[in-house]
């Protein structure tokens, strides 16, 4: 902003190329256009704000934060996988969830994340040759890649990152807070089905889970 003249018609500039500012946080900082306020909204909000007594971008903060998200949140999820993973399991039963077990008849059977559930193949790893291309451009480290990396890659699908969080907990099976080439596919594999209109599973289905992540009895 400048400092004496010209700070109204400054204001009135950024405010209506707020969209092209939205652009280019997206691109700088990988952040999901779901994730951003309504356009609209701000720009009313912004007309009535003084700019000039808005805080300075501290880069430094920034940079704290990305290494929280990167690496603080991953451990912590470790931690809260395993507390889950000690609970006991609960089941809803009654009203809407009656009937949902009629076999191929059962509401959403064999489709969305239910799809290649009578397959002897895993469903995801005819796309899997796709994925693994770009797998190997994000800088696997002993064939893992951290959240940080995986991040650039799934903030493309433009979905939430309370959605893209949801996708992140499901895929990594073995929950130590890095994706492996399956894990990774297993996460491709649910954006897309999450961008086709279906709804995301509660837990992983068994049909889903990565061959090498399998018990085998």
């Amino acid at each position: 902003m400048p400092n004496v003249f010209g700070k109204e018609s400054k204001k009135k500039e950024l405010v209506n190329n707020l969209g092209e500012v939205y652009q280019k946080v997206e691109r700088e900082h990988q952040i999901s256009p779901g994730d951003f306020p309504s356009l609209r909204k701000m720009q009313e909000l912004l007309q009535t704000q003084d700019f000039s007594k808005f805080q300075a971008l501290k880069p430094k903060l920034l940079d704290t934060v990305d290494d929280m998200l990167a690496n603080d949140i991953a451990r912590l999820m470790v931690i809260v996988r395993q507390e889950e993973s000690l609970m006991p399991a609960q089941v809803v039963k009654g009203g809407a969830f009656d009937g949902t077990m009629n076999g191929p008849f059962g509401h959403g059977y064999g489709e969305g994340a239910g799809e290649g559930i009578d397959d002897v193949e895993w469903v995801v790893g005819k796309d899997k040759p796709t994925y693994d291309e770009i797998f190997y451009t994000l800088s696997p480290v002993n064939g893992k890649i951290t959240g940080a990396n995986a991040k650039k890659e799934m903030v493309k699908s433009k979905l939430p990152n309370t959605v893209l969080g949801k996708i992140w907990k499901l895929a990594d099976v073995d929950r130590d807070g890095l994706l492996d080439d399956e894990e990774f596919a297993l996460a491709n594999h649910l954006i897309k089905v999450k961008l086709e209109g279906h709804e995301l599973p509660a837990d992983l289905p068994p049909h889903l889970i990565p061959p090498s992540k399998r018990r085998h009895e």
